[in-house]
């Protein structure tokens, strides 16, 4: 144990990945006592935006997924290869995950579909040569000349119908006023999944959803060093010691009984703080009541909000969290007590469960898409209970069958404007008749990290002149990643620990396929397809 760290404490705002593995790190590297390390979160639960909930008796949710790639997700899988499996002996969560995945490898058949129900060819990308031009040219743009500058302004109308942007778009959740300088680094960094983007075959699954499969055994495994976690306490704003170094000297809560207190920092203590989190003010709905939209006082923007103001160089959250008519979406997941929807599927798609990926309707006014993941995806789902979950990314507009907002809809209308995309009406009674729950989720802020910005709106990591103050989420500052991902969290916790104690210790590096040739080919090939 690193003696000159055994009495420091060190507090975490968020209970996401970025402070579990924050706190892992703190303990494996940098000799910290779990009881020193303190865990605040608003919610009742453990994990952030990877979630995965429910019961076989109401049914089960995720209100989203996080695409994982083997290849570009370095300190993702270097942290989960510390971690213990929970189901098989003797092996680590990484090798459980990789072990997985490759016995049930991704390859799409039905990428995207029309409005007649016809699965489309998608080996094209459908560019003309100006497409071609201005992604090359943007792949090679400075990023300072990027800034606050959507991607509808620098593509023409005809990139907007091409297979390869209603494919990018569904799979990472773009819109048209997306951040340019966002795209530009998922081209960069994802330019292996451009020449496979028709069947997503970079997808890397995990056995259950992504609260079962990663949380649960990072939060195991750190239960054995007694950290302690402060569940349903929100975390209201900082206290800094004056001057011009950024020190925090308290941490304001109010807890879930309406008590307010703070946490007082001595020399040598830590605060990490996720400033800003997707899932904020997330709202459900069921089979027959709307999800709400309460996009008011996000717990996280109002934090952020707050700390900025008192010191500089602590980012901005006005463009991400000022718009959210702008990045919300509507998410439903749907638990039946049969096969019945997922065979049918299956012999549309010609997709066994878990071997498609997104199934997107490119004509549908909602930009419905949807996945079947490998049954069960709950560990507490029956043999004979399966799901599917899908995402709307315009919930605005009018449905093509339902004739409201997806915004407005039940989880009973989701599934029948879904049932009409495939084209099922004959079976819609039967369907209906094995359903246990359609659950429909709001949230106001999912994307709310592609939001045009300039690269000072999202602090450092670690700010310049801060002694003991770290940032860990995805709105933080790190050259050449990209955001929406474990990895960004994990990375950014890395990063955190290692430069605020002085460890010399290596943050694996983004793996630079951009500059390998052969991956190059590959994607010019691909965009001449």
């Amino acid at each position: 144990m690193n003696e000159n760290n055994k009495n420091k404490q060190a507090y975490f705002v968020g209970g996401g990945l970025g402070s579990l593995a924050g706190a892992l790190y703190l303990i494996e590297d940098a000799g910290f006592k779990g009881e020193n390390i303190h865990i605040i979160e608003a919610l009742p639960i453990l994990g952030g935006s990877n979630d995965g909930s429910g019961t076989k008796q109401d049914g089960f949710v995720c209100r989203g997924g996080r695409m994982l790639n083997e290849e570009t997700y370095e300190n993702l899988w270097e942290l989960l290869s510390r971690i213990p499996s929970l189901n098989v002996p003797h092996i680590s969560v990484k090798d459980e995950v990789l072990a997985f995945d490759h016995a049930n490898p991704t390859h799409a058949n039905a990428r995207l579909i029309n409005k007649v129900g016809k699965i489309l060819d998608v080996h094209s990308m459908g560019f003309d040569n100006r497409d071609r031009l201005r992604l090359l040219k943007l792949m090679r743009m400075d990023e300072k000349e990027l800034e606050n500058r959507t991607i509808k302004e620098w593509f023409d109308d005809h990139f907007f119908t091409t297979n390869f942007w209603y494919m990018w778009q569904t799979t990472f959740a773009f819109q048209k006023w997306s951040s340019l300088l966002e795209l530009k680094r998922y081209m960069n960094r994802m330019i292996r999944e451009f020449s496979r983007i028709e069947t997503l075959a970079g997808v890397t699954r995990t056995p259950y959803n992504q609260y079962e499969s990663i949380i649960l055994p990072i939060k195991k495994h750190l239960e054995q060093f007694n950290i302690d976690y402060l569940l349903r306490c929100t975390v209201t704003d900082l206290d800094f010691i004056p001057g011009d170094a950024i020190t925090v000297s308290a941490i304001r809560y109010t807890a879930a009984e309406g008590n307010s207190g703070s946490f007082v920092l001595k020399k040598g203590d830590l605060c990490m703080v996720t400033n800003g989190c997707i899932t904020d003010n997330a709202n459900l709905g069921n089979y027959h009541t709307p999800a709400r939209y309460l996009p008011n006082e996000p717990v996280s923007g109002v934090l952020w909000s707050n700390i900025s103001r008192k010191k500089p160089g602590l980012g901005n959250p006005a463009p991400f969290f000022g718009k959210p008519d702008e990045t919300k979406w509507y998410s439903f997941t749907a638990t039946f007590k049969d096969n019945k929807m997922l065979k049918l599927i299956e012999d549309f798609s010609n997709n066994k469960p878990g071997s498609g990926a997104l199934m997107s309707f490119v004509d549908s006014s909602w930009l419905m898409s949807i996945v079947v993941s490998a049954q069960p995806h709950f560990a507490a789902q029956l043999e004979d209970t399966t799901i599917l979950w899908g995402y709307g990314l315009y919930p605005d507009k009018i449905g093509d069958y339902i004739k409201k907002p997806m915004i407005d809809c039940t989880g009973e209308e989701i599934l029948t404007e879904l049932i009409h995309h495939l084209h099922f009406e004959a079976y819609e009674t039967e369907i209906k008749d094995t359903v246990i729950n359609v659950i429909p989720v709001m949230m106001p802020y999912v994307d709310a990290l592609f939001q045009p910005r300039a690269k000072s709106d999202r602090p450092l990591v670690v700010p310049k002149g801060s002694t003991n103050l770290a940032f860990h989420s995805q709105f933080v500052e790190i050259a050449d990643d990209m955001v929406f991902t474990e990895e960004y969290s994990v990375r950014a916790a890395k990063i955190a620990v290692y430069t605020l104690l002085g460890i010399d210790r290596k943050v694996i590096p983004v793996t630079p396929h951009n500059k390998n040739l052969a991956v190059l080919l590959k994607a010019v090939y691909t965009a001449f397809r």
